[in-house]
Parts: structure tokens; C-alpha cells; sequence
């Protein structure tokens, strides 16, 4: 059993999972979400629970912190019975929510002000990804403390890829996310156009994934129903272009694009913080 002791903030679809792979490696691992029932489910899965972020620091050396939305994502670390309240010195606190990359620089410098370290590490392929074990790790931060984290990582996806200093985990992130809604987009438009011209999905969609048009959401179509992110994720895009200076009008593009395919599974885009 591992001597590093792992907390768990935020255990929905994707944390919940996560954490009972991290349990399953022969961690110990505590967890704390505002929803009851998500720590029932994470609890079921062998972790332990706790009443706030700071009893969850408390408790462990590595703390994970995988709210939706930014600002839960610093709530659950600045609040008075937050993480960084209970951390101690050594500790490492590691960011999986998606956030921009300004924004991870934000959160590790509040870290470093209380000794605690920071890692940036965003998450690839999915809630099915956390359900069977193979998500891809996008990390930032100082290479002795992702190699400190690693273990943990490991259990729930052993891609991890170390992309440079605090933020660049955020950055790969956010291009993948370009390209993945792009594809979508470009899906979307081409099965909608087979369909017009007497071409069923469901003939089609086998053709091209043996085919040079294939793309990841394509392979995955009966999931990609689930997408309350894009919207949010363009925007970090285009934040992100503005700070560089460069114009990115794809990205503009595709943000407007998905509105109306997150209409269709039941989403308001304007409620995505």
C-alpha cells in the first residue's frame, strides 16, 4: 500500500471513478463533493468520506480538485474550510478540472504562498476514459512533483504526458479540446448532409471510421450526446488567443457552432460559466 495519502475533491462522473481506481491501486483515499449522493457512490468504491476540503487536506499528502467550473475549482481551495486551510507544507494540491492556463498560474501561486505545491493536470477521453481505467494525463508544474504525483495518476490512465511548467497541462487541454469539438462540428454537418442525400448514419458512420475522414468523436458517436463542456471550452480558446495576440477564427466559429448541438441534448449554453 502506498505511504502517499490521496484526497479526492469533487467525485461525479468523472472523479467517482477516478478514485476508485486510485483505491483499487492500494491507495487510501478521502473524498468530499457537495453532493451526498456522489460520496455515497465514491464511499461504495472503498474511499472515505469527509465534510469539507480542509478535513480532506487534513488527511492527505495529495489532493485532487476536479470541480466543474472555475470557481468552484477555487472555492474548494481558498474557502474557510477549504483545501489549502487544512494543507500542510509538502502537500501538493492537483488541479484536473479544466480552467485556463492564467487561471492555473492563479491557483499555484495561492498554493506557493502556503508552501504547498501545484500541479495542472487535465484529462482526456471521457467519462468512459475514468470508467475503464484509460485517460490521458496533460500536466504542468516542476518535474520532481509530477514525478511525486505519478503513482496516483497511473491507476486511472498510464499516458501521462509531463508538457511543461504550471499552466501547460491547461494549454493541452484546451487544443485538444479545438480539435476534438471541431471534428464533432465537421460530424455533425456531414452525417446530417448523408442524411439529405438518402445516406443513413448508421451505414455510414462504419465507412468512415475505415475511412480517411475518421476522428475520435466519430469512433465514439453514441457519447458524444453528453457534451456540456464545448461551450465553455471555445471560450478558454479564444481567451487564450487573445492573450497571444493571435486571431483564431475557427475557434470563434466552432464556439457559436456548438450552441445549437448542445440545444439538442438539452443544454443552455448561456448557463456555462
Amino acid at each position: 500500500m502506498s505511504t502517499e495519502q490521496i484526497g479526492f475533491i469533487g467525485v461525479g462522473r468523472m472523479g467517482r471513478p477516478m478514485s476508485g481506481h486510485m483505491v483499487n491501486a492500494g491507495f487510501e483515499v478521502t473524498v468530499h463533493d457537495p453532493s451526498g449522493e456522489a460520496v455515497e457512490g465514491a464511499v461504495a468504491l472503498g474511499c472515505s468520506a469527509a465534510g469539507s476540503g480542509r478535513e480532506v487536506a487534513e488527511r492527505s499528502d495529495i489532493t485532487y480538485v476536479m470541480p466543474g467550473f472555475f470557481d468552484e475549482v477555487e472555492s474548494a481551495l481558498m474557502a474557510d474550510d477549504g483545501v489549502l486551510a487544512g494543507a500542510s507544507a509538502s502537500d501538493v494540491v492537483v488541479v484536473a478540472s479544466t480552467v485556463t492556463p492564467e487561471q492555473a498560474k492563479a491557483l499555484a501561486a495561492e498554493c506557493s504562498a502556503r508552501d504547498v505545491h501545484f500541479v495542472d493536470a487535465s484529462v482526456c477521453q471521457g467519462e468512459r476514459g475514468a470508467e475503464e481505467a484509460y485517460l490521458v494525463w496533460l500536466v504542468g508544474g516542476d518535474a520532481d512533483v509530477v514525478e511525486r504525483v505519478r503513482p496516483s495518476m497511473t491507476p486511472c490512465g498510464a499516458d501521462i504526458f509531463h508538457l511543461g511548467p504550471i499552466g501547460a497541462g491547461m494549454v493541452g487541454k484546451a487544443l485538444n479540446n479545438m480539435l476534438l469539438w471541431a471534428a464533432l462540428a465537421a460530424d455533425h454537418e456531414a452525417l446530417r448532409l448523408g442524411e439529405l442525400h438518402g445516406v443513413n448514419s448508421d451505414a455510414l458512420i462504419p465507412a468512415l471510421l475505415r475511412s480517411s475522414g475518421t476522428n475520435w468523436p466519430l469512433a465514439h458517436w453514441a457519447d458524444m450526446h453528453r457534451i456540456p463542456w464545448a461551450h465553455k471550452d471555445m471560450q478558454i480558446v479564444l481567451e487564450m488567443g487573445d492573450r497571444a495576440g493571435l486571431t483564431l477564427p475557427l475557434a470563434g466559429l466552432l464556439r457559436e457552432q456548438v450552441k445549437p448541438l448542445m440545444a439538442a441534448a438539452g443544454i443552455d449554453s448561456s448557463l456555462i460559466r
